[in-house]
């Protein structure tokens, strides 16, 4: 299983406080199969703005940890992105200054849960035309979220993921319903973990339910 939202990396967010936490979480991704995870921190305008030097710093010692463990796990770099207008995320994109999924054009793009912006559509459409694919994430935490949106979303070319542990019923009933409708009708692409040192990783029961695998192994960088 490749789990390709996740806030492992520790000091940089909210996911984990230190290094000895990020390893227990790392090591539960791997006693519940996952082989391979995208770290992705968030960067949300005016609250979590680390500096890419910064998480790269704290990535190396991550993987540091990691190799002198001997951990069976395959690390990857990237970043959740809350889109800002505020921000010309395009350019700090192409100036290396926020960071694609693996160092491949996908990028990780969070919205307002509360606020929908008036331009989505064109959002994904500007990403597009500059070379990045986007994947929307946690698509069924937005209050304005509705399945005709998702379609729309879909249509402009957007890929969608959702969260195990909403699709699993650990959150809301509304999130179930919605995360189930979705996959039903084939409108999922990555069901991934968001995980936090105060959210456990649950793609594995997530996964036997599902059970189907092509929603967990698909490769990232193509």
């Amino acid at each position: 299983m490749i789990d390709i939202h996740t806030h492992i990396i520790p000091c940089v967010d909210d996911g984990s406080p230190s290094l000895e936490e990020s390893i227990k979480m790392i090591k539960h991704e791997i006693d519940i199969g996952v082989d391979t995870i995208i770290c992705t921190p968030h960067h949300i305008y005016g609250r979590y703005m680390k500096s890419v030097e910064e998480i790269k710093e704290q990535f190396e010692l991550l993987k540091g940890e990691v190799e002198k463990e001997k951990l069976p796990i395959k690390l990857l770099l990237g970043q959740e992105i809350c889109y800002s207008h505020r921000e010309d995320q395009i350019t700090m994109l192409k100036e290396g200054k926020l960071l694609t999924l693996g160092d491949s054009n996908k990028i990780l793009l969070e919205f307002s849960f509360t606020r929908e912006p008036e331009d989505t559509l064109e959002v994904i459409y500007n990403f597009s035309i500059n070379g990045y694919k986007v994947i929307i994430a946690h698509v069924e935490r937005y209050e304005w979220m509705t399945y005709d949106k998702v379609l729309s979303l879909r249509n402009e070319g957007a890929l969608i993921q959702i969260n195990s542990n909403s699709y699993l019923g650990l959150t809301t009933w509304k999130e179930k319903r919605f995360t189930r409708k979705l996959i039903k009708n084939g409108h999922v692409d990555y069901v991934a973990s968001d995980t936090h040192s105060f959210r456990p990783s649950t793609l594995d029961k997530a996964y036997s339910k599902i059970n189907k695998q092509e929603l967990f192994m698909m490769d990232i960088t193509k």
